[in-house]
């Protein structure tokens, strides 16, 4: 407003800062692929992590978005290769998208030559699916994990070679398919990878139509897997453990997964665990001069110099931009904070009240989390509960907005006080660790 006009006044907001506690610990840049959804993974053993008799299986995924692949949202799979798929096969696996587990789990087994799929022979009988929580290591969250057995595999060895160089049968197993074989290889021993038809969804046994009488080691026991999780974009970022067990036996022995008659085991207890690191991006992006915001009328002064109207409202936005794939808070602190949760401005020149500042937050395409509702005009206050922001894609530099106003009879006011200076300090924080 021009000096020569009576009631002329200056008004600044100083010092909005806009930060993060994930900034402060140089986390706002970390990558973010999510819902590991019907991923198959492999496994690693874990030496000396169960009690004894039980062999500890660790399946471990992590879900980074990337800036280069914004709509990725499946877990990558972290774990190393185990198993039938780890050497020979392995070009086969990775083509058909077969992740081996090997359990570790060892014994003997003596079979019996019988026509019909019997467990006298190669058979492995498989588990219904089962829902596992996962649990954040800081204790607050916690989601269930779906996991569903969609496959086998077992290596029998004629260790005293005193068998034909054949086995078994190279027809088709009933209830499954065939993945892997080892028919050809004339080397006294029989490996197949059996998949499941249903999917992992009930119980069913496998088999091959007949084996060899003779006494074999078994030098290989191994599953697959699908796991289905919940939507990452609705998980914090960290890491969740989890934990299932599975019992490996005869029949008869009402064990989860029955390897038939004649059965001999070093272990018999199999420690599935479960880890799933969740890494969520976090950037807030402000332009050069956002730490001043100098409140005036929408169009200027001009109204008010030369006709002497009113203004309805002094205002400014501030524009800033905001990547993110996860949940973030954003809360308020004020210099000069009021009854009502809104901040103040403060004559800085002479006595008068203290002019309460509206501010505003939008999010374009970010949702309250609470309420479910879009996060835009969305009002801040000291007293509120700070909302937390959810979306259901990456964003990448999202345009933002934050709206200060002082409105009304408040405006009045401050220019009955002419040659006046207001300010304030608002600090909004912007949690990425809500």
């Amino acid at each position: 407003m021009p000096a020569g006009r009576p009631g002329h006044c200056a008004i600044d907001l100083y010092c909005v800062r806009c930060w993060s506690n994930a900034m402060i610990r140089d986390l706002l840049s970390i990558a973010v692929p999510v819902r590991l959804r019907q991923a198959l993974c492999a496994l690693a053993l874990v030496a000396g992590a169960g009690a004894a008799n039980a062999a500890d299986i660790l399946i471990t995924a992590e879900f980074k978005p990337s800036t280069l692949d914004p709509n990725k949202r499946e877990f990558v799979n972290t774990t190393p290769w185990s198993g039938v798929c780890y050497g020979t096969h392995q070009a086969a696996c990775i083509h058909n998208n077969w992740w081996s587990i090997d359990t570790k789990i060892r014994g003997k087994k003596d079979a019996i030559r019988e026509a019909g799929w019997t467990p006298n022979g190669f058979y492995i009988g498989m588990p219904a699916p089962r829902t596992v929580t996962v649990v954040s290591d800081d204790g607050r969250n916690t989601f269930d994990l779906g996991f569903n057995i969609i496959g086998a595999a077992m290596r029998l060895v004629d260790e005293d070679r005193d068998g034909p160089f054949e086995p078994a049968s190279n027809g088709n197993p009933n209830n499954c398919n065939l993945g892997l074989k080892n028919v050809g290889a004339n080397n006294r021993s029989a490996m197949r990878m059996f998949l499941r038809r249903d999917g992992g969804e009930g119980v069913v046994a496998c088999a091959l139509h007949w084996i060899t009488t003779n006494n074999y080691l078994m030098t290989e026991f191994d599953f697959t897997y699908k796991l289905t999780t919940p939507q990452p974009l609705g998980m914090p970022s960290g890491v969740y453990r989890g934990m299932t067990t599975f019992r490996v036996g005869g029949t008869g022995e009402g064990a989860d997964f029955d390897l038939g008659n004649g059965v001999t085991l070093d272990d018999n207890i199999v420690n599935v665990h479960f880890e799933l690191d969740v890494h969520h991006p976090f950037e807030l992006e402000l332009p050069p001069g956002s730490d001043r915001a100098v409140l005036a009328p929408r169009g200027g002064w001009t109204q008010w110099s030369d006709h002497g109207i009113v203004p309805k409202m002094l205002e400014r936005e501030l524009p800033f931009t905001v990547s993110s794939s996860g949940q973030f808070s954003v809360s308020l602190q004020c210099q000069y904070p009021l009854p009502d949760g809104r901040c103040a401005i403060r004559n800085m020149t002479e006595a008068a009240d203290d002019a309460p500042l509206d501010i505003a937050l939008s999010l374009p395409g970010f949702q309250v989390e609470a309420k479910g509702a879009n996060a835009v005009g969305l009002p801040l206050t000291t007293t509120m509960e700070p909302p937390v922001f959810t979306a259901d894609v990456l964003f990448i530099r999202q345009p933002s907005q934050l709206h200060f106003a002082v409105k009304g009879d408040a405006v009045k006011e401050m220019l009955d006080h002419p040659g006046s200076h207001y300010r304030g300090d608002v600090t909004v924080i912007f949690d990425a660790d809500p």
